[in-house]
Formats: C-alpha cells, sequence, structure tokens
C-alpha cells in the first residue's frame, strides 16, 4: 500500500499562476472558453448563510492545471456561460466535501453539477485519514501549508479585504494538482470506479429539498420526548421549517429547538398558556400564536405514536447486535487497509440490527468490502441469542 510519505512528494507541479478575478459577462464568457471541454476542473465557492434559511453563493473558484479564475458571481448579471460548465457532461467537476458546494449551485442555477468527483471521499481510499478537511489534505498531499487567515470572512462584502481573493483561489489553485495525484493512487488500487460511484450518488437534487415533514429529525434530543410529545415536535418543526423557509431566515431565527421541545412536551391550549411556556417576542405572539396553537392541536389528535422506533439509546440485546456487526466492519476495515468509517457506521449498523437493508453498507462496493460480512455477523449473533 502506498505510503504517505510516498503520496506527500515534495516534488509537486507548480500550479495555476495567481487566479483571474472576473467581474464582468464578457470577462466569465472568456473564461469559461479557456477552460470548456477540459476534461476536468476544480471548482470550490464562497457563500454566507448566517442570515438565511438558503445559502447565498458569492464567489465561485475554478482551476485546471493551466489557469484559475475567481468569478464575482454577486457582480455578473449573465451567468449562463458558468452553468454551462458546470452541466457539461463531458467535464469532471472536482470539489473537496462538496455537499455544501453542491447545495448552494443547485439552489442559485437549479442545476446540479456533474459528473462529480469529490477529493475527501477519494483520500482514504489511498490511505490519509477520513473526512480530511481541505487544508491538511493539500499538507498531506503537497507539502504545502495554506493559510487560514480569510476564514472569517464576509463573502458578501465589496470591496473584499486584501488577500481574500488569493485565499479563495488557493483552494482550487491547489486542489488542481492534487486530484491527478489522488486519481494516479486510486487507479493503482483499482479505486477509482468507487469514488465514482459515491460521488454519483451525491448528485441526486432530491437530496436538497426541503422536507418539513421529516424536520423534526433536526431537533436534538427529541427521541427523549414521550410518544405523544413527539406528534406535537413534528407538527410543530414541520410548521418552523415552512415559515423559514418561505422568510428565507435560519429556522433557529424563528423559534429555538429548546423551544420546541418544550412546547411539544407542555402542549399550551390557549393564548396566556403558550406565552407562560416558552419565552417568545410579542411579535412572535402576535404573528404566529395562531400557528403555533394550531401546530400543537394537530399533534394532540394524532395518534401516539414513535416518530422512529429505531432511535434513541438501544436496549442491551441491540447493544451486542450492534457490538458484532461494529467488530465485523473493523475487521473487513482491517482487511482493506482502509477506515472504518468510510465504509459504514455504527448508526448503519444499528439499521441493519433492527432489520433494516436501506443502508450504503449494502450497496456498491461496500457490499462486497464489508457489508455481506456485517450482515452475516448480526444475523448469526441473533440466531443465536
Amino acid at each position: 500500500m502506498q505510503s504517505k510519505r510516498e503520496l506527500a512528494n515534495p516534488m509537486i507541479p507548480e500550479p495555476p499562476a495567481q487566479a483571474t478575478t472576473i467581474t464582468t459577462t464578457a470577462e466569465l464568457v472568456r473564461f469559461i472558453d479557456a477552460v470548456a471541454h477540459r476534461a476536468w476542473v476544480a471548482i470550490d465557492t464562497e457563500f454566507l448563510r448566517e442570515k438565511t434559511y438558503y445559502p447565498k453563493l458569492c464567489l465561485v473558484q475554478i482551476a485546471d492545471a493551466d489557469i484559475s479564475g475567481v468569478i464575482d458571481v454577486l457582480a455578473i448579471d449573465d451567468l449562463s456561460a458558468l452553468v454551462a460548465l458546470l452541466v457539461d457532461a463531458e467535464t469532471i467537476k472536482v470539489f473537496h466535501s462538496a455537499e455544501q458546494d453542491l447545495e448552494v449551485l443547485l439552489h442559485t442555477f437549479g442545476v446540479m453539477p456533474a459528473p462529480l468527483f469529490d477529493t475527501q471521499l477519494a483520500a482514504p481510499l489511498v490511505g490519509l485519514d477520513d473526512q480530511m478537511g481541505y487544508a491538511r489534505m493539500i499538507a498531506a498531499l503537497l507539502d504545502v501549508s495554506l493559510s487560514k487567515a480569510h476564514t472569517r470572512t464576509d463573502w458578501s462584502r465589496r470591496p473584499l479585504p486584501a488577500g481574500a481573493i488569493d485565499y479563495a483561489a488557493d483552494d482550487v489553485r491547489y486542489l488542481a494538482v492534487a486530484y491527478p495525484r489522488l486519481v494516479a493512487a486510486l487507479n493503482a488500487r483499482d479505486r477509482l470506479g468507487w469514488v465514482m460511484d459515491d460521488t454519483a450518488r451525491m448528485t441526486d437534487p432530491a437530496r436538497f429539498a426541503p422536507a418539513p415533514e421529516t424536520a423534526w429529525r433536526r431537533v436534538k434530543g427529541w427521541f427523549h420526548l414521550p410518544a405523544g410529545a413527539q406528534q406535537i415536535l413534528a407538527e410543530l418543526a414541520a410548521w418552523r421549517e415552512r415559515v423559514a423557509i418561505e422568510a428565507d431566515r435560519p429556522r433557529r431565527w424563528i423559534v429555538s429547538d429548546t423551544a420546541l421541545m418544550t412546547l411539544a412536551e407542555q402542549g399550551p391550549a390557549d393564548d396566556m398558556a403558550l406565552a407562560d411556556t416558552v419565552e417568545l417576542s410579542d411579535k412572535m405572539l402576535a404573528r404566529h400564536a395562531d400557528e403555533l396553537l394550531a401546530a400543537i392541536k394537530r399533534g394532540k389528535a394524532a395518534p401516539a405514536t414513535v416518530l422512529d422506533p429505531d432511535a434513541g439509546p438501544p436496549d442491551g440485546p441491540t447493544k451486542r447486535a450492534i457490538k458484532h456487526g461494529m467488530q465485523a466492519l473493523e475487521q473487513a476495515a482491517k482487511t482493506a487497509e482502509l477506515p472504518a468509517a468510510t465504509l459504514g457506521s455504527r448508526a448503519e449498523i444499528a439499521r441493519l440490527v433492527a432489520g433494516r437493508r436501506d443502508t450504503r453498507l449494502l450497496t456498491g462496493w461496500r457490499e462486497e468490502i464489508a457489508g455481506r460480512d456485517v450482515l452475516a455477523a448480526i444475523q448469526a449473533h441473533q440466531a443465536a441469542n
């Protein structure tokens, strides 16, 4: 197996030169023409989300082995050339930890970048750590230390502070050097297809669609509530999600998780009880009291059933079955020389123990490497007990 030291050969190609800043439609068209129809391009985004429900795209950075550019999407009216590149089926779009980038690009342009390659998914398959941040991966692969000077920059500011453009460009300039190295290492292990399978599943737009009906899953500790209170919480969380979407504000700005849990547990039935249960602003009560009370009423009327029987702390027999599954997972990971977390998680094994089969452990390459053995170990333990 290729070592981290071998992967981190300091004799690396020079990354693309200082990035071009792109602020007009004409500049964008010229830049996209220069990178269009390449086999691959590295892409990153900068966005804000602190004050909105949906992320607000501010910059898009693009590079290949020869050139790099930083596109100021706030300054350009016509971004169709960029959209064309994102959906070009002949060009692989290379990201690191693509999840949030995909979400903001889908929300902004209504398209999903594809085909896709995520270097964070690739890293553990070539001997690097699981869930590596970008800076750590670049340090490991290229022996380059990246600046952290602008990690808290407000990317909607104009003009941007000195050094911000170069900082943003580094997120693709070095990615454009790391990508071919990762592909070579994956090909040497016959694992490139594994990454492409994983990233293909990431490009399903349905993954990013708002889902008020399951918003209760986002409320920390929901499973500690009694079954009846869980039904109230589900109605309240769905209401909050819809209000947050309509107002384009963070859900915590509408009502906090703590307040939702208290309302679900106490179930106030009128305005006075509502005001006494949690601290809500006069503006909130005036605008939404009736809606909150209606959600609580719907929850009370629903059958008092647990939202997800598989959630929450497992009982003794379940813990022991999960332990056997984890042992099998760790053995499979050792045999494949992979981090166990790359193959599956404790939560996925808990689903297998509960009889669920909708898990990545039983799909694609993971099923062959680990999933079958893990499931067999769980079933053998359950049969013997």
